[in-house]
């Protein structure tokens, strides 16, 4: 096992630099040149990106993605997720042929190997299927794929047909974001320890070296099948903790790009000539999940005063430094289900409307005092915004504990119902159905509220509405339908909503054709080139 993650420091960072150096000097001794003549997919070829966020035990495809998402960078899905959220082919060579509500029919790019010189087939996505629904590997997608996923076979050699156990609404993003394809091959002759030192994928990047926790180091697949790509020679990652020290080293150039960074550094940046930021759409919902089991927030009225309490706007002011927008819609402002607030009427900080709705449920003066806690992050933000909706919340005569967890924590303390109230952010829902199906469905796999589950706040009228959104095909209909769920969804106050908030990326104005997406974490880099 690797050695904990230490703070970072001069010394460390200074080996960082060198351990740069070095891979440049590798990368001429394996073929890769910097730079090779400009073409019509890379104007300019070669270079390193650097940039920092790395926190994996193993590069595994299995794992959730990490906040500069390079995982795609090592490993291809059968499915691409462009940055306005469609859907295109990726390893498949074409959209998938729908046979029936259970079953879909790929079909696969030939010619294309691992990065160990294995063949891809259709016997490899298969593998990489049951290796995911075993559950022998700690997957935050096992449980998904095994509920969902009844079989994957293959038919011919490139022909790879998915059977679903039931309907599944967010089929082809599961397919898109969480099933990542690796070597078979190599897969078996290292079994546990795959990962750790070696993996195998297709993607434009081939791992080169891997430090737990620490740092990864990419090269250039040579051979990748999208002609031209990637423009870069290769990518370097390292962890580094300390939001002034990224900043600083992005100013110094040290690092080429940074997609995590504290907001109070915003203006510092703007104010360099060198450094480009951009802001993405306003993606990233913040809200409060409000687990409707617990015997006070089952009542429809307490969970009604907590929302009149808060005030999301206060967050963006204070936190966001103005990145985000206050809850309109259940969707985003560029989202095609967006439903104006003139529309609908989503519940606004009302502090006596909020004292009101307490008394009535029995809380207050004169009765009893409310006590709840609030499970959120541990890093500054984290911090920040508990204290802020702690006051808030305060003023309504609510009394909140915040507790400072870690995430992974968190969100199994969700998933169990071993929570009362959470401070979640989650992605602003990439297509119509998922998003309705799996926040308010009582078979929503992101329902955590156990909203219309068992022991939870029912309202049937909502599945009802949910499984209508997955089977109406027309899209017209469909937005009508969503609109009637969400002001169901505002009245009956399952989540809290407080604010979509942008996403921010800084770089180097050398950094060319860095496209920030509509979320975090998308960015696609096969084209980006570098021209310094």
């Amino acid at each position: 096992m690797f050695e904990k993650n230490k703070k970072t420091n001069n010394k460390s960072y200074k080996k960082f630099l060198k351990s740069v150096v070095g891979f440049s000097a590798l990368l001429g001794l394996i073929g890769f040149s910097t730079p090779v003549q400009a073409d019509e997919v890379c104007p300019k070829r070669g270079g390193i990106l650097k940039t920092v966020d790395m926190h994996y035990k193993k590069v595994d495809p299995t794992q959730r993605e990490n906040p500069f998402y390079f995982m795609p960078l090592i490993y291809d899905s059968l499915l691409d997720t462009n940055p306005d959220l469609s859907l295109s082919p990726g390893l498949a060579e074409a959209m998938p042929k729908q046979i029936n509500d259970l079953t879909y029919v790929f079909k696969l790019r030939k010619g294309i190997k691992f990065h160990d010189g294995t063949d891809f087939n259709a016997e490899s996505v298969v593998y990489n299927v049951e290796r995911l629904k075993a559950g022998k590997i700690i997957s935050p997608f096992t449980g998904t794929w095994k509920r969902f996923v009844k079989k994957a076979s293959s038919t011919d050699s490139h022909t790879v047909k998915f059977e679903l156990n039931e309907k599944w609404p967010s089929f082809l993003w599961g397919i898109a974001s969480s099933l990542r394809i690796g070597s078979p091959t190599l897969m078996e002759k290292l079994g546990n320890d795959y990962g750790l030192k070696k993996a195998a994928g297709t993607g434009p990047f081939m791992l080169d070296s891997f430090k737990a926790k620490k740092m990864i180091r990419l090269v250039r697949n040579p051979n990748y099948y999208r002609k031209g790509e990637p423009c870069l020679d290769g990518f370097y990652a390292q962890t580094i903790k300390s939001g002034k020290v990224r900043i600083l080293s992005l100013k110094k150039g040290d690092l080429d790009v940074i997609n995590t960074f504290p907001e109070s550094q915003f203006p510092q940046l703007r104010g360099d000539n060198n450094i480009i930021v951009e802001e993405g759409k306003a993606s990233t919902l913040t809200l409060l999940p409000m687990n409707t089991r617990h015997p006070a927030l089952k009542n429809k009225k307490v969970r009604q005063a907590i929302q009149y309490a808060v005030n999301g706007k206060v967050l963006i002011d204070n936190v966001y430094r103005g990145a985000g927008v206050e809850v309109e819609s259940i969707f985003p402002p560029w989202h095609p289900a967006f439903t104006k607030a003139a529309d609908l009427s989503p519940i606004r900080q009302n502090i006596e409307k909020a004292k009101a709705l307490l008394k009535e449920a029995g809380y207050g003066p004169g009765g009893k005092t409310l006590t709840l806690s609030l499970e959120t992050g541990s890093g500054g933000a984290h911090v920040q915004r508990g204290v802020l909706l702690q006051a808030q919340l305060k003023a309504a005569g609510i009394q909140l504990k915040v507790k400072n967890i870690s995430g992974g924590q968190m969100f199994s303390n969700m998933r169990s119902g071993k929570y009362q109230l959470a401070l979640w952010q989650m992605l602003g829902g990439p297509t119509m159905k998922d998003y309705t199906w799996n926040l308010y469905s009582g078979d929503g796999g992101n329902n955590v509220t156990f909203y219309n589950k068992k022991g939870g706040f029912q309202n049937p009228k909502v599945n009802d509405l949910t499984n209508a959104i997955v089977a109406t095909e027309d899209a017209d209909s469909v937005r009508g339908k969503i609109k009637e769920l969400q002001q169901i969804v505002f009245d009956d106050v399952p989540y809290i909503f407080l604010n979509f908030r942008n996403h921010r990326t800084a770089r180097q104005s050398y950094v060319k054709n860095f496209q920030t997406g509509k979320l975090k974490g998308r960015e696609d880099i096969r084209q980006v080139w570098i021209d310094k």
